[in-house]
Parts: C-alpha cells; sequence; structure tokens
C-alpha cells in the first residue's frame, strides 16, 4: 500500500482537492493512466505552444512548436528589449506538459512569471527549475502572501503566479506550464498565456534561522485551514495499551530524529519540555496528539522560502496504531515514526515540497514501515503530485533558506 502525506489547503500549498480517506492514509485521487483527453480545436485550432510573436528566433534552439515535453527539448523563450518573455500553449492531454528555455540566470535576478488561463478553463500550474533539473520555485493558484500574524486567504484564481529572486546561478533555468494536478475534471485542459519579465541588481534574501516547537502538551488548535481540533497531553498508550509507560521514550526519540535530521541546518528545536521560549521569539508549532482518519500529519502550507515564520502542523499520533505497520513496533521505533513525519512535515513549513523516494524525508508514496528507518534530506524525483518532472533538492533549498549551521 501507498501513502500521501496530507497537506492542508494553503497560499503556497497544493489543496486536497479530489481526496479520499482510508484509514491511517491520506490517497490523492490521481489521473495517471487515464484516456487522454484532447482539447477540441477552436474556431482557429489549438494555439501552438511557443512565443506569442511567431516571428521571433534563437539561436539556443527551437520558439515554437512540439515536442517540447523535456529539459532536453525546449521552447526557447525570447525575450524582448524590455526583458519581457510572451508565451502561449495548450495543454492538450491530462499528461501534457511544456517545458520553456529562458536563459542563463544568476543570483540577484528577478523573475516574475504570470500565467493565467487564455479563454479556456485550464488550471494552471507552473514552475521553474535550474539547469540540473532541480525546483527551484513552483505555484498552482495565485494567493496572497501571508506572513506571520495575518490570516491565510484563500485562492484568488485558478491561474498561478511566481515573484521569485534567484539564489543560486543556472544556465539555462527553465519554466513548466501544465494542468494542475488537483484539477476538477473540467479544468484539465486549455489554452494558456505566459507573461515572463526578468530583472537584475536585487539583494538576495540571506537565509534566515528558524524556530520549532514541538508541541507536547496538548493545545486548542484553532487554525483557519487546519483541522479545529482539541488535542490532550501526548500519552503513548493512546496510542495503544502496549505503549503504557513510554510516553518519555517516545517523546525523547522524537526529538531525537528533529535534531538528526536538522544538525546541519539552521533550525532551532524546542520541545515544551524545555523552558519555554524567550519573549518575542517568532517559531513554527508542531502539535503531537490526536487522531484523523486520513492523515498521519497536516501543515498549514508548502511555505516556499520560509515566508510565514509561525505556521504549524499536526501530527496526529493516535493514527499510528501498530495495525499500520507489519510488526508492532518497539517505543524508541514509534518514536522513530512520528519523529519523521514530524520532520516531513516541518519541512513542508519550511518550503519543500513532496518526493517519490523512499529514503528520502519528503517521501509521499512509501508504505508506513518506511517510517521505522533512517530517513533524510536529499535529492530525489518529484512527487508526480507536484509536478511530473524533474527533482527538490532538499538540502540546497533548505542552505538557502534556513542556511548551513556552522560547525561547533
Amino acid at each position: 500500500m501507498k501513502v500521501v502525506f496530507g497537506q492542508a489547503e494553503s497560499h503556497e500549498g497544493f489543496p486536497v482537492r479530489g481526496c479520499v480517506g482510508v484509514i491511517g492514509w491520506f490517497i490523492v485521487i490521481g489521473v495517471g493512466g487515464c484516456p487522454s483527453i484532447v482539447v477540441p480545436p477552436g474556431p482557429t485550432g489549438d494555439i501552438v505552444d511557443g512565443n506569442r510573436d511567431t516571428s521571433v528566433t534563437s539561436t539556443l534552439g527551437k520558439t515554437s512548436g512540439e515536442p517540447n515535453d523535456a529539459f532536453s527539448d525546449p521552447v526557447v523563450a525570447v525575450f524582448d528589449s524590455a526583458d519581457v518573455a510572451r508565451l502561449q500553449g495548450t495543454v492538450e492531454t491530462v499528461d501534457d506538459l511544456d517545458v520553456f528555455l529562458l536563459g542563463a540566470f544568476s543570483p540577484g535576478d528577478r523573475i516574475i512569471v504570470d500565467a493565467y488561463a487564455n479563454g479556456s478553463p485550464l488550471d494552471v500550474t507552473i514552475a521553474l527549475f535550474d539547469d540540473h533539473g532541480r525546483l527551484v520555485h513552483n505555484n498552482d493558484d495565485r494567493q496572497a502572501q501571508t506572513s506571520c500574524g495575518q490570516e491565510i486567504q484563500p485562492p484568488t484564481s485558478l491561474d498561478a503566479y511566481i515573484d521569485f529572486i534567484v539564489r543560486h546561478a543556472g544556465n539555462p533555468y527553465y519554466l513548466v506550464v501544465t494542468r494542475s494536478p488537483f484539477a476538477s475534471s473540467n479544468t484539465l485542459i486549455g489554452s494558456y498565456r505566459v507573461d515572463i519579465t526578468a530583472k537584475s541588481g536585487f539583494d538576495v534574501p540571506p537565509p534566515a534561522v528558524q524556530t520549532l516547537l514541538l508541541d507536547f502538551d496538548g493545545a486548542v488548535v484553532n487554525s483557519p485551514v487546519l483541522p479545529q481540533i482539541t488535542l490532550l497531553p501526548f500519552d503513548a498508550a493512546d496510542i495503544a495499551p502496549v505503549y503504557q509507560g513510554t510516553t518519555q521514550t517516545v517523546k525523547d526519540r522524537i526529538r531525537d530524529v528533529f535534531d538528526q535530521n536538522y544538525e546541519r541546518f539552521n533550525v532551532i528545536i524546542l520541545t515544551t519540555d524545555d523552558p519555554p521560549p524567550p519573549p518575542g521569539t517568532v517559531y513554527s508549532t508542531i502539535f503531537f496528539g490526536g487522531f484523523d482518519r486520513s492523515a498521519f500529519g497536516l501543515s498549514e502550507d508548502v511555505d516556499l522560502y520560509d515566508i510565514d515564520r509561525c505556521d504549524d502542523s499536526i501530527i496526529f499520533t493516535e493514527s499510528f496504531t501498530p495495525s499500520v505497520f507489519t510488526g508492532v513496533p518497539t517505543a524508541t521505533e514509534l518514536g522513530t515514526a512520528i519523529g519523521n513525519v514530524g520532520a516531513h512535515e516541518a519541512g513542508h513549513l519550511l518550503g519543500l515540497n513532496h518526493t517519490d523516494d523512499d529514503l528520502d524525508l519528503m517521501d509521499d508514496q512509501s508504505p508506513a514501515d518506511a517510517f521505522l528507518d533512517d530517513q533524510e534530506f536529499k535529492e530525489a524525483p518529484l512527487s508526480t503530485d507536484i509536478m511530473p518532472i524533474g527533482t527538490q533538492d532538499g538540502v540546497l533549498l533548505l542552505n538557502e533558506i534556513v542556511g548551513e549551521r556552522e560547525a561547533s
């Protein structure tokens, strides 16, 4: 059986549209294997993928036409004298994607991508990749940016928008346009337009330390996007009677797993067993407790580049019953499993997406027994529920987001 971690609908994240629950799991209904759906030609036929000015040419390659569904065979985006590229295209089938070559970018360059349906019902999604095919930024639904203390706003459009300052050089960067993995059945295909503006000379946002509070004390969670739930103080016996009297062992192991996974990054791990954070400390909270039939954990957001520094996650500890594993885990193994899922959800709060690799901490397609293994951040293929191309390098992104911890 495969599992998919849940992510609550949020401003830079991916809505839980089209999902069904199975005890202990959160499974996204995909469209893989479905018959291709072809866009019926309009009055003037399908819009050809490429630059809207069909007269432009480039020494780097073709400027319009198929195939353009791989980094090795892109359409070149041609920027005009105002540093704007104007593209168009059609997502013709449910598995169609269009790759555009944007050229070389350096730290401090700013890329603004505005992608919108061109009079079609398409629910468009976009992603930026570097020259190694590693995800740099992505967006599904346009939404106002949210930071600490601000109410999370619902998406304002099914169109997509990225405004990003480049952290590392790449020659070339790529843009991928496709349909949203969460698109409803009537928004899977259609034509689109993309306007890209490229400017240079901006300050690169420096990495910033992030504090994570592991809350075992119980709480009333009243998030606008997480389930509204009252959590009792964490007690391992609430998971199964076999864990009676092992609460501290499980908590200590959860803390160890967090420390191990984040020890090379500028992430401070605190728990409610520690003295409280100093007044004024900004931190994200990972709550431990409760049960959910559809998820092991949920996060408010995939908070790209950690803009909201006080967002939250819930780890539904009572969902980790022995029945979801092949055997009955020991208390220490149980702490490893809960800790891995907690570190995974914290990764979303820091800006990481799902991948498809059992050994990567951000994997969303593993059997529950994989939670018992030593998972870590690594480069891994993106989950097809995010983008059917490219990889995510969790170590690179965390170094750019929170920074590398200096050796003591």
